[in-house]
């Protein structure tokens, strides 16, 4: 294979990729979230129960662990439907997670949270959620009155079946626990590992040799003089996808070895804070989001220049950090501009596809609202600084000015002007019309299904305009991306934003000043070569690797590969 030197440009990490491709070959792994919500056997997904408290119920509202200030304490019940799960999976990893609502201090004392296999059958309703508030958790601990079907200290079914063992019967063997300390800032998922214990009930619940009643969260040691406690997000929090309790599965199946994952998860799609990568799971064909043969050649490349413009500001810019698509709650509406090189594909290439995947970033995920993003290519030639009218601050506050802008440079582009003159705007070069010169054409649009990660699918538009910027037909001015910016749209989004009284629909990305090459915007282009073409240094045919694995290697073993290359080189954009 060839190798390049470019910074702008990677080729794929070919030799690590083709061990770990070899073995998706052998046993395409699948990875599934489940979250606590679904209602199962007519229960709803999680419950809370009080100490010494036969008649106090709690669901649909914070999760707890642990014993407050009052000597009161807590235990949490969740259930996971496993049902889809195909009943041959053989289970490779197992983890719950569970994400905490409150802070605590880095100084205070570490608690071990412990989970346990519930051996009996409980149920909640939905008319359970306590009128507590979160602050109040610490001196107050307490549900409302248990309606008939709920969960409680001392009925599994009230009023009418209890418990075994008053607090919920459970194997009192640990299946997992988590130690959890003090954090500065926003806590991360705690994530619950695997064990030979765990999978092994998973495993019975999937099969159906293990009755499915969930598991129980309890604290180590429960004393209620010691006022140690976590508050969890539960199954209905905002952001099911990132607070609501999930089991996280990766398994292999034969019985249903092309079953999609989770729509949330993949292929190749981190969930926030997860410690590793999850595996690249099959689709239901072998082929990759963009189809792929030996003789295709693969361009993995991002940006070279991004900015934020901002609805009639004409002296404002940003083109530093992160960019803006959408409605700021500053009441701004954003565009963001991009642009990526593609004059490493030899002229006579023919583009076979294309997409390009951005990386959000940004504090208060239910701030910004969702939005539809869209893209469309940009006419006239624009410049950019890299650098803010302002001094460097920390977070947050940067996220403020990636927001709200700050003064345009002498060479900045702006929703007035292509490229700004500080000294002088009269002098400097105007768009033909403001908000940017853009062709009419919708070459993709993501719909925000993604937490993360934000994929511009491939369409003939989108593939005619790459092949445009390759032959020289069409001059590379990069993409504008924006949402609909009609006053019905505005009205429908705040309408939607329900967190305080924040009525936006906004996203930031992450560009190519990222210190995190993973998170850098990507454009990858798929293409085959003209009769009159050879493959450029800075990309890598397909074939040529596989032929470099083996020479021996049959053409339908080499297809195969490759394939399996393109969907494992995701993970690493």
């Amino acid at each position: 294979g060839k190798k390049t030197s470019n910074d702008q440009y990677c080729e794929m990490k070919f030799s690590t990729l083709l061990l770990a491709g070899l073995q998706s070959v052998k046993a395409a792994e699948v990875y599934q979230a489940i979250y606590s919500g679904e209602e199962f056997h007519d229960s709803l997904g999680d419950a809370v129960i009080f100490l010494n408290e036969p008649d106090q119920a709690a669901g649909g509202s914070d999760l707890i662990v642990g014993c407050n200030k009052n000597k009161q304490c807590a235990r949490t019940l969740l259930h996971f439907n496993v049902d889809t799960l195909p009943d041959d999976a053989v289970i490779t990893d197992v983890q719950m997670t569970l994400l905490a609502a409150a802070s605590v201090a880095v100084d205070e004392p570490p608690v071990t949270l412990d989970v346990h296999q519930v051996t009996e059958f409980w149920n909640r309703t939905s008319t359970s959620t306590p009128d507590g508030v979160r602050d109040t958790w610490q001196d107050s601990l307490a549900g409302t009155t248990a309606t008939a079907g709920d969960v409680t200290w001392k009925y599994s079914v009230y009023p009418d079946t209890e418990w075994g063992s008053a607090g919920g019967d459970v194997n009192t063997d640990v299946i997992t626990s988590f130690v959890s300390e003090g954090w500065e800032g926003r806590s991360g998922p705690m994530f619950f590992p695997m064990t030979d214990a765990f999978k092994k009930v998973v495993t019975g619940w999937i099969d159906g040799t293990i009755p499915n009643y969930g598991v129980l969260v309890k604290r180590d040691t429960e004393e209620p003089d010691d006022a140690r406690m976590r508050i969890f997000f539960h199954e209905v929090s905002g952001n099911k996808q990132y607070r609501s309790p999930k089991l996280l599965i990766t398994y292999t199946s034969v019985s249903n070895p092309e079953q999609m994952p989770s729509s949330e998860s993949g292929p190749g799609i981190l969930l926030p804070g997860e410690p590793t990568k999850p595996p690249t799971s099959s689709s239901p064909t072998s082929a990759p989001t963009c189809p792929i043969d030996a003789d295709t050649n693969v361009l993995v490349g991002t940006s070279v220049q991004h900015a934020t413009i901002f609805l009639g500001n004409g002296d404002l810019s940003q083109d530093k950090g992160a960019f803006g698509v959408g409605i700021a709650h500053s009441g701004e509406l954003l565009r963001g501009l991009l642009q990526f090189p593609v004059d490493t594909i030899p002229k006579g290439s023919t583009i076979t596809c294309a997409e390009i995947i951005l990386k959000t970033t940004g504090p208060c995920g239910p701030c910004k609202g969702t939005v539809d993003v869209e893209m469309y290519r940009i006419e006239s030639a624009w410049t950019t600084t890299g650098t803010n009218d302002f001094l460097e601050v920390p977070q947050p506050l940067l996220y403020q000015v990636e927001l709200e802008g700050a003064g345009a440079n002498t060479g900045d582009v702006t929703w007035t002007h292509s490229s700004y003159n500080a000294a002088d705007p009269s002098k400097g070069t105007l768009w033909t019309k403001e908000g940017g010169d853009v062709g009419s054409s919708l070459l993709s649009m993501e719909k925000d299904n993604e937490r993360s990660q934000h994929k511009f699918p491939s369409s003939d538009e989108f593939i005619e305009t790459i092949q445009g910027f390759v032959d020289g037909t069409i001059e590379n001015n990069g993409f504008m991306f924006k949402t609909d910016e009609s006053e019905e749209y505005i009205a429908q989004k705040a309408e939607e934003n329900t967190y305080k009284d924040y009525e936006t629909a906004y996203r930031l990305f992450m560009a190519e000043d990222s210190e995190d090459e993973e998170r850098v915007p990507q454009l990858i282009v798929h293409y085959t070569l003209g009769s009159d073409a050879s493959p450029a240094s800075d990309v890598s045919s397909a074939s040529d690797v596989a032929s470099d694995v083996s020479s021996a290697m049959a053409r339908k073993q080499q297809v195969t590969i490759a394939a399996v290359f393109i969907s494992f080189a995701t993970l690493f954009l």
